[in-house]
């Protein structure tokens, strides 16, 4: 019958040929449709699964039951003691190099390009479904956000590109424009929340064969790191090793230490860093009227001319400057302030779990107003795993865990995450994954670096209590661009709660209306307790979806049971306490 509709269409073009296809099924009676359907079932078994996700956006009946039985699997493995700290030279290859000034520039033309681009509006829609014409959308629309950046940048050169479309002739600007952005927001995981997705998803479209054909050039160069950039220098590798290279790049906290002491502090890692400075360049800092008047030069001639080089170092690679190293060594310092502000809540939390909880006995409170055992009960409190006291505590401490090592080790999970996104031999389909169409794409890179964290924490924890199942590439972790985002939202779900009860006692001294309002909980240290009890249950009760496969104790679950705790914050007794202490949201900033 499909035949018959369709005819002889060997010489119609793609285009036309998927149009025609499209025709004759919606032609089809039911009972035509339902023989087509059981032939092509009965040939192709894979096809059946991928019909039962698509058409509720859930996993197959095998699935959910495996799912199901895997919730409450408990593993042991022999105990390993592991050193999760890298070997410096290891460490610099996933580092990025901070943003010098001039690149700031380009930064700020690629932000304000993506703020008014509205490119996956317009090709991740159903209307796009035929690839012919979401190919044409897509270099339509890529064109339209090349031609608009450089006319931003040089209006002249812009109106040449224009009338030529000979883009390929700016491929160094292009590449190091993209490259800068991709690199910034590594370093910056709270910024270009809004813009870094247009980015990703405009690479990933502009590295595939045909598209890339069409604009005879790859919009994608690599990430230049602190490795890259010594790597080339004579000796500069051996930066790495040096003693001092810790006192360098180390952050001076505060807390706890007198004025005199940080000044100490200070003066101490300002004098390493020149040291290593003078010790590893060939060129002499620049006098302040030299400087001055490069960066003059510079701003007159912005617009005008770019360097041709495609890594941002001088044409002369053994000209390296005492700024230069600086660069790295500030680099390896961002790092450093990085892992403190994403670990530390994730610490925080275990040491309040081992400060108020034991894993043997569950708490109880004296008055009997409040429940302070970890234990959940499935349909109770919208929960949905069963696990007593013991098993909560060791479930909620390995996930704490587990989250710690994913945030140590971002910076490569990252560079892996855009590996895959950008990979042309690894396509996407663009697919309804029941919370709008995303771009499902495999992450094999990412999956392996996951697995192998995953496999450190339970040897060094000495088993497993849950599923280890790990979502990406499904309906539920799309692509390793959503890997990336659930993953960095982990400081801003831990962190307003760490701040909350800390502050407890500066705002039970505060006023004697808000000393009275936590004593009517029974104290700081009790109202404390009450927060921790509730969160360490429905933060991790497995609640965020209706089956073991979407939410539960897989590794992505964990997280979805998280959000989920976030989302019912103001149903609590104790939300107004979060808002004595100034919390406002677990949303961030959007800048």
């Amino acid at each position: 019958r499909l035949g018959e509709v369709l005819g002889n269409e060997d010489e119609a073009d793609e285009a036309d040929g998927e149009t025609k296809a499209q025709e004759a099924i919606r032609s089809l009676n039911r009972d035509d449709c339902a023989a087509l359907l059981k032939e092509l079932l009965t040939e192709k078994p894979d096809l059946a699964e991928a019909v039962m996700e698509l058409m509720g956006n859930r996993a197959a009946p095998e699935k959910l039951e495996e799912a199901a039985a895997d919730q409450y699997a408990e593993r042991v493995v022999q105990q390993e003691s592991f050193d999760s700290s890298l070997d410096p030279v290891e460490w610099a290859k996933f580092v990025p190099l901070r943003l010098t000034y001039d690149e700031r520039r380009y930064l700020r033309l690629l932000e304000s390009a993506l703020m008014v681009s509205e490119y996956v509006d317009r090709t991740d829609v159903a209307s796009t479904a035929s690839k012919a014409r979401r190919m044409n959308v897509q270099i339509k629309q890529m064109c339209a956000i090349l031609t608009g950046i450089m006319v931003a940048h040089n209006y002249e050169s812009g109106q040449a590109l224009v009338k030529s479309r000979e883009f390929a002739s700016q491929k160094k600007f292009f590449q190091k424009v993209f490259e800068i952005g991709r690199r910034y927001k590594i370093l910056n995981p709270e910024r270009m929340r809004e813009s870094y997705g247009k980015l990703v998803y405009f690479l990933q479209d502009s590295v595939r064969p045909d598209i890339r054909e069409l604009l005879e050039f790859s919009c994608v160069s690599k990430v230049r790191t602190v490795h890259d950039f010594l790597s080339k220098m004579k000796g500069g590798l051996d930066l790495l090793k040096e003693p001092s290279l810790q006192l360098a790049t180390m952050e001076i906290m505060p807390e706890g230490k007198p004025r005199s002491q940080i000044q100490r502090e200070i003066k101490a890692k300002e004098a390493a860093i020149r040291s290593l400075a003078h010790k590893y360049s060939t060129v002499k800092r620049e006098q302040k009227a030299q400087s001055f008047m490069r960066y003059t030069m510079g701003l007159m001639s912005y617009g005008r001319q770019d360097s041709d080089s495609d890594d941002g170092q001088s044409a002369n690679s053994d000209r390296v400057t005492q700024d230069d190293i600086e660069q790295c060594l500030y680099s390896l310092g961002d790092h450093n302030t990085y892992l403190r502000f994403n670990k530390e809540p994730c610490e925080r939390m275990i040491k309040y779990l081992c400060e108020y909880f034991t894993g043997d006995v569950a708490t109880t409170d004296p008055t009997g107003r409040w429940n302070l055992s970890l234990g959940i009960q499935e349909g109770v409190d919208g929960s949905r795993l069963n696990h007593p006291h013991t098993r909560q505590y060791n479930y909620v401490m390995q996930t704490l865990c587990l989250w710690r090592e994913v945030l140590a080790n971002m910076f490569q999970l990252w560079h892996l995450a855009e590996e895959d996104l950008l990979d042309e031999e690894n396509e996407y389909q663009l697919k309804d994954t029941g919370q709008g169409y995303h771009r499902v794409q495999a992450a094999p890179r990412v999956r392996k670096a996951l697995g192998e964290i995953l496999e450190r924490v339970q040897k060094s924890l000495a088993g497993w209590v849950g599923s280890t199942m790990i979502h990406l590439g499904d309906h539920n972790v799309p692509n390793a661009l959503m890997f990336i985002d659930k993953y960095t939202q982990i400081p801003r779900i831990l962190g307003p709660v760490v701040l909350c009860l800390d502050k407890l006692d500066e705002c039970a001294a505060q006023s004697e209306a808000s000393k009275r309002y936590i004593d009517s909980f029974g104290g700081v240290r009790q109202v404390r307790q009450i927060i921790l009890a509730d969160f360490f249950r429905h933060a991790f009760d497995g609640s965020g979806a209706d089956n073991f496969f979407d939410a539960g104790s897989c590794i992505d679950g964990r997280l979805t049971s998280a959000w989920n705790w976030c989302s019912q914050l103001q149903k609590k007794p104790f939300y107004h306490i979060f808002l004595l202490t100034g919390f406002t949201s677990f949303d961030g900033k959007f800048e």
